[in-house]
């Protein structure tokens, strides 16, 4: 049902981008409409299905007692208990269970949550790439390359044929983990989860969603040599020819504070951005209906003094193998002599490249001026 909406917001886009400005078609638009109206009859019937599934698998009087009395003990507290080296009972040790030694434990479920709910104040680059949960250490994906060639016709009773079918490249990952050291202190009155969560931004948070940022770009440009491109004009020429159309549905356009300066001055020959303000959402920009997502410099540098720029469609374009458990370590020594505890939060993942030629990697530039 989240596809179908995602589908329905980025043809409605596309509909209005084709009613506005140069690239004005009343007749793409009104197809475009026509795609919307039977994605909403698709997604209506999905949705009843999932409501009458919904209803036939509701839980019985005594699995919500029992979800409610497993829901009584706070994570928080537990992780509280433990910073102040209190003991913990049975019930709030079965909620840490895990690790590889007597010092590590899994942060619990509902930490974890709050974490990730926390993690959308920041721009993350997860979200502009296919992101897969996994509970191994190691693995492999398959990925379909070369062009489309279309179902293959079938006779009852003989073999497929598979000439001419496409290739498939298996690509494998390794987790690879990453930590920070977070000093606590001694002190925790009151709200455990306030002060907690608040240790946790300040410290975990902003630095694990920018330490991932970094692994998605170098990911990214791997094996890539910038294309460079000069001006609005020549962008819009790059985005119309060198990426395959079918994958422009879910294509962004991302670049730095620079580019993104350099892009938003650029005007049409009668003085008009080439910038559009984006309908459902006002806080965005759109290129060719493309939304433009902008990095700060310092997380995306600039390349020999240019805009690094990234456009197509990048879930297709990278992978981002996201390992599932938390781990925490607690230590009142290692900041003994600030009556501070430590806490170790541990995160695992790896970022593989997928269809390399999803995206286009290029560095911008405004466009030359002419002059004489």
């Amino acid at each position: 049902m989240r596809e179908l909406l995602a589908k329905i917001e980025q043809k409605r886009i596309a509909a209005k981008a084709f009613t506005e400005g140069e690239t004005k078609d009343l007749d793409k638009a009104k197809g475009l409409l026509d795609e919307i109206d039977e994605l909403t009859k698709e997604f209506e019937i999905e949705k009843r299905l999932f409501e009458s599934e919904k209803a036939h698998n509701a839980p019985t009087d005594d699995q919500i007692q029992d979800k409610e009395k497993d829901s009584t003990v706070d994570g928080f507290a537990v992780v509280a208990k433990m910073l102040k080296n209190q003991k913990l009972d049975d019930t709030e040790k079965a909620l840490i269970v895990g690790g590889t030694s007597g010092e590590e434990y899994l942060l619990p479920e509902d930490v974890q949550l709050a974490i990730k709910e926390l993690r959308r104040s920041y721009i993350s680059a997860k979200d502009l790439v296919t992101v897969n949960p996994v509970n191994a250490l190691t693995g492999s994906s398959n990925y379909e390359s070369g062009d489309v060639v279309g179902l293959t016709a079938l006779t009852d009773g003989n073999d497929i044929d598979a000439t001419g079918q496409p290739a498939f490249t298996r690509k494998p990952w390794a987790i690879d983990f990453f930590a920070k050291i977070i000093p606590v202190s001694n002190i925790l009155q009151g709200a455990e989860k306030a002060g907690l969560l608040g240790y946790l931004n300040r410290w975990f948070i902003k630095n694990a969603v920018y330490t991932e940022n970094n692994a998605i770009f170098t990911a990214l440009k791997s094996g890539k040599v910038a294309k460079a491109i000069k001006g609005w004009e020549a962008l819009k020429l790059s985005i119309n020819t060198e990426l395959d159309p079918a994958i422009l549905l879910d294509a962004v356009i991302v670049t730095n504070q620079t580019g993104f300066s350099i892009l938003d001055a650029e005007k049409f020959a009668d003085g008009k951005p080439v910038l559009q303000e984006n309908p459902a959402n006002r806080t965005e920009k759109l290129f060719q209906g493309l939304p433009v997502r902008v990095f700060s410099d310092a997380q995306l540098p600039l390349v020999g003094g240019l805009a690094p720029m990234f456009y197509g469609s990048l879930k297709a374009g990278a992978e981002f193998e996201d390992y599932q458990n938390l781990q925490f370590a607690t230590s009142e020594h290692f900041y003994f002599g600030k009556n501070q505890t430590a806490i170790r939060v541990i995160e695992g993942f790896d970022v593989i490249q997928t269809d390399a030629d999803a995206y286009i990697y290029a560095t911008f530039e405004a466009t030359p001026v002419v002059t004489g």
